[in-house]
């Protein structure tokens, strides 16, 4: 093929295939939109952002529901390590800045992201391309009443860090009944947030547990409150919130099988709560019978093969679990020098499973408090740090599935719709 010829499949701004020469044809067009629509679920969504301008039926299919569901499902929930994508919240000091590492490997390079509130945009969930995302600074938030009576309206959005959209939720008021006079209203108060996908329903959940004087010895002197935002309805309402849910220890919620869990240590030990998202509702699920000899240091829950996995940190090893019908053991890391800076032992959790072209099967796994990451080969029994230059000093680490789903409500993509519509006419 010579330089400045098209290749058969070109096809113009106008939609129209360009003009065959010798044997060529564009025999794009000839296909099925279903076999177009296959094709294309495999492509990254800079790419499909891109296609959008080849032609109205393109724009028309790649803004379509049922597409937008199938390119999730086939380049989204790929388990290859090719397409393991991660976002970066620097933790450092007061700048929690967004990063974008678009492929996992040995060496990475990430790009800086700009949140929807700017240097001031803290990540609190990661699912299906989605962002949830607050403001961090949430002091600006505070109302005071005439009736001497401080209220809390965190600012909290989804966001499409790839396509750039955006939706604020309704703002949730928090009645604060007790504030300290040295550091503020909010000093009083501890939030836990949780984000994932409802499938039954097909919608997006927010999770919000307030706890008012955490740390308190008496039960009867901190205020316990649960709250769910459902993206079809636009709306927060309370739930029950059990007493349990006060000794959760757990700093992020894991999302395994439409259900959210943490770790929580009560008197007669550790436990594992989780938090149904069609139903609702909140039970316990017992940890695995751990066969280190000696008292576990660190314990950490992670997603390993869309199972619930728990990683168990010893002096001597590091068990890693999978709970499918029931609890199983999937690899023990020896403690290395190597692999830990000090004599203390290393503290880990699972972040993803993943095979290569090669079909060897890999752990990623990321050591606290650094968040550093840390690759580990089930088959060689091997372990390989993952360097990512111009990464934060200190970061926590999400797994990001690049995806085309809309974190509007269905009721603002319909108006969103009937002006694009317009705009074409």
């Amino acid at each position: 093929m010579q330089e400045n010829e098209n290749p058969p499949w070109f096809i113009t701004r106008q939609g129209s295939p360009s003009k065959p020469r010798g044997n060529q044809c564009s025999c794009i067009m000839k296909l099925p939109e279903d076999v177009i629509a296959h094709i294309l679920s495999y492509l990254p969504v800079k790419s499909l952002l891109l296609f959008k301008c080849v032609s109205r039926l393109w724009c028309s299919l790649i803004e379509s529901e049922y597409f937008i569901k199938l390119h999730l499902r086939n380049f989204g929930h790929d388990s290859s390590g090719a397409k393991l994508s991660l976002i970066l919240q620097n933790t450092c000091f007061s700048t929690p800045k967004i990063f974008s590492v678009t492929h996992v490997s040995s060496q990475n390079e990430c790009v800086e992201l700009g949140g929807p509130f700017g240097y001031r945009t803290r990540i609190l969930g990661s699912c299906n391309g989605l962002l949830c995302v607050c403001q961090s600074d949430m002091e600006d938030s505070v109302e005071y009443k005439r009736s001497e009576k401080y209220y809390v309206s965190p600012k909290i959005a989804l966001w499409n860090p790839l396509t750039k959209k955006l939706h604020i939720l309704p703002f949730a008021p928090i009645q604060v009944t007790t504030w300290s006079p040295l550091y503020g209203v909010l000093d009083s108060l501890e939030f836990q947030y949780a984000f994932g996908h409802d499938s039954f329903n097909d919608d997006y959940r927010v999770l919000r547990i307030v706890q008012q004087n955490p740390g308190m010895p008496d039960p009867d002197k901190f205020i316990l409150k649960a709250m769910v935002y459902s993206l079809k309805a636009n709306s927060w309402r309370e739930i029950v919130a059990p007493g349990y849910l006060h000794y959760i220890v757990s700093k992020e919620s894991v999302l395994v099988r439409d259900a959210f869990h943490w770790l929580l240590i009560q008197e007669h030990g550790l436990d594992i709560v989780a938090f149904d998202i069609q139903r609702e509702e909140f039970c316990t699920v017992p940890p695995p019978n751990l066969e280190s000899k000696s008292s576990p240091y660190y314990r950490n829950l992670g997603v390993l093969r869309q199972c619930l996995s728990l990683a168990s940190s010893s002096v001597h090893n590091v068990e890693i679990w999978v709970m499918k019908d029931s609890w199983v053991k999937l690899f023990l890391l020896e403690q290395s020098s190597s692999l830990c800076y000090s004599t203390v032992p290393y503290d880990l959790a699972p972040l993803a499973y993943v095979k290569d072209n090669n079909d060897d099967h890999k752990v990623l796994l990321k050591r606290l408090p650094d968040q550093s990451l840390i690759w580990y080969d089930l088959k060689l029994k091997t372990y390989e740090h993952v360097q990512i230059h111009g990464a934060p000093w200190l970061y926590q680490p999400y797994i990001f599935v690049g995806s085309l789903v809309s974190p509007l409500p269905p009721m603002q993509k319909q108006i969103d719709g009937k002006i694009h519509q317009e705009c074409e006419n």
